[in-house]
């Protein structure tokens, strides 16, 4: 069976897409709680450094940003212009993204910072953490001034907001490629991931002086744009690729394989676990309770490094990694859901907004509204 077949058989919606995002939220607070019990250098040499961890670990992000891409493709045909397309992937990250960036800055921050608060309120590092809600990220920018003082990762807030900006670079490239023709000739998204491909690995040979084998650290994000990339190719050629269980047990092996061996492995990797991960979304198992009335893969990957080095901070008698997994999972999903339902669905209400918007684009400003670039 193809893709598609899978895809027509679940009615369009496999619940294996819903438990992959489910569980690969879960899977990256049980990773991120190895850094926060014991610290960065600790986390390095336990998770990154022993095959088969490094490569058991790895394929987690880009397993989100292959799934990412598959369905993100899926809006994007089914979006009139760019216009509603880039509409819908704002009122899905943004506000739920600002929230969480100023909950933590402005309630949980003073709270457990270890500075008086005018001067937590006045240092410069709280105000280049609110950056953080424009997607303007960066490794000083998820740090709040004086906070968690006494953990391993002192001071860090949101340490996962790092794939923030790729997934923003994922959209905009995505964008680029539509307007090149990539709806009317799906060849177009096969020369984009070649030639990011390229690109790709001719920076890391001039980083590493063209000496691949060395392992040169955790996933790249060129290489979470490059999975999110293989996504929407998988769903632009879904009826003509075969999906075996086979198939899928083997490019695991080889993703594991290929993560675990070297700097350039990854790129190898990568087109491997995307044609597993959509491979198992397409499973279609029966949904339990909480997939039926909430998503909260996205508040757990929000709110999950900060709540975790809460309970660290908290509890530093229980400062062990399965602790601090086991504590913290079931608040994360709490707070999750309550992002869910005060933050996030009722923003995805705004999606009448957004198509009335696009009727009103398309009618004034047709070239803007990017109506040829689609149809």
């Amino acid at each position: 069976m193809t893709i598609e077949d899978f895809m027509t058989a679940a009615e369009g919606r496999p619940s294996g897409f819903d438990y992959m995002r489910l569980l690969l939220s879960v899977l990256v607070l049980a990773i991120h709680s190895v850094q926060i019990a014991y610290g960065q250098q600790f986390y390095m040499k336990v998770i990154w450094n022993h095959f088969p961890n490094d490569g058991l670990a790895m394929t987690v992000l880009p397993m989100f940003f292959a799934l990412s891409g598959f369905l993100v493709a899926r809006s994007l045909y089914r979006c009139r212009t760019l216009f509603s397309f880039m509409g819908l992937r704002f009122i899905r990250i943004y506000p739920a993204l600002a929230v969480e960036v100023v909950l933590s800055a402005v309630v949980l921050g003073p709270l457990v910072t270890s500075l008086a608060w005018p001067e937590y309120f006045a240092a410069e590092e709280f105000a280049r953490y609110l950056l953080n809600a424009t997607g303007h990220v960066s490794n000083e920018s998820m740090y709040l001034p004086g906070v968690f003082a006494g953990n391993p990762q002192e001071g860090l807030a949101n340490g996962q907001l790092w794939t923030v900006p790729y997934e923003l670079y994922c959209y905009i490239g995505l964008g680029l490629l539509t307007l090149l023709g990539a709806r009317r000739d799906r060849r177009v998204l096969l020369l984009g991931l070649l030639a990011f491909l390229t690109l790709s690995v001719v920076k890391m040979g001039l980083h590493t002086g063209w000496h691949f084998d060395p392992w040169v650290g955790t996933v790249t994000g060129r290489a979470l744009v490059l999975a999110f990339v293989c996504g929407v190719c998988l769903h632009a050629w879904r009826e003509v690729i075969a999906v075996r269980f086979g198939f899928v047990l083997a490019g695991a092996v080889i993703a594991v394989i290929a993560f675990s061996l070297s700097g350039l492995g990854q790129y190898v990797g990568i087109f491997a676990i995307s044609y597993v991960t959509v491979g198992l979304g397409l499973m279609n198992a029966p949904r339990l309770g909480v997939l039926k009335r909430a998503d909260l893969s996205y508040g757990i990957f929000l709110y999950h490094f900060i709540i975790e080095q809460l309970v660290a901070y908290l509890l530093p008698g229980l400062r062990e990694w399965y602790w601090i997994t086991l504590v913290s999972l079931p608040v994360t999903a709490l707070v999750a859901h309550l992002s869910w339902v005060l933050i996030e669905r009722p923003a995805l209400r705004l999606r009448r907004h957004v198509f009335a918007l696009e009727g009103w684009a398309v009618g004034a400003m047709p070239a803007l509204a990017g109506r040829g670039a689609l149809r």
